[in-house]
């Protein structure tokens, strides 16, 4: 068990990780960025806080590749099971810690909280067709969502979610359900021998 922990990055790699997407989230919730639209009609102001969302994710895609195939085929636990169990603890804990912070910038944390589901579950529903590179999904779906723009002032389009307001119903609902998608195909998707 504790070889299993040490080789994922329970130890190091996880708990830094957590430690700079709170620290970053907290320093820069207040810091607007307008960004150019190239496909909408209207610029839609973010927070540099959503940026750091992707930090999360990230640290996910590297726990699950710090793998040692050889000796987790001839193990006799299961593994699959606690690597999903890992992971989805720790997109949990991220984001009830973003949450816990919300005396700091309710709205701003919220957001971060909702934002980092909906890249933990891109990320982890991509890492088994991508590989160490499911980590550029969610960097791409955020650019996506940058320069998409709005349809009209400070109104992103519905599928954006990153965008929009901490309170909106269907962003929060989005994002739930991407999380939720990405464990299915993880779970579904890596044979036994793989993971």
């Amino acid at each position: 068990m504790i070889w299993w922990l040490r080789q994922r990055g329970a130890f190091d790699l996880l708990p830094f990780s957590l430690f700079a997407f709170v620290l970053s989230i907290s320093l820069t919730s207040n810091l607007i960025l307008v960004l150019p639209a190239y496909l909408g009609n209207y610029s839609v102001p973010t927070e540099l806080s959503n940026f750091f969302c992707l930090v999360p994710s990230v640290a996910l895609v590297s726990c699950l590749e710090r793998r040692l195939p050889g000796m987790e085929r001839s193990a006799v636990r299961r593994l699959d099971a606690r690597d999903i169990a890992l992971v989805t603890g720790f997109a949990l804990l991220a984001s009830a810690v973003a949450t816990a912070m919300t005396p700091l910038d309710s709205e701003a944390m919220w957001t971060a909280a909702r934002n980092n589901l909906l890249f933990c579950g891109l990320a982890l529903g991509s890492w088994p067709l991508l590989g160490h590179r499911a980590s550029l999904l969610p960097a791409f779906w955020m650019i996506l969502a940058m320069f998409t723009g709005g349809r009209h002032v400070n109104d992103p389009y519905p599928w954006v979610i990153v965008t929009e307001k901490a309170d909106v119903a269907h962003a929060a609902t989005g994002a739930a359900l991407v999380f939720l998608t990405g464990l299915v195909l993880l779970t579904c998707l890596v044979p036994r021998t793989a993971r």
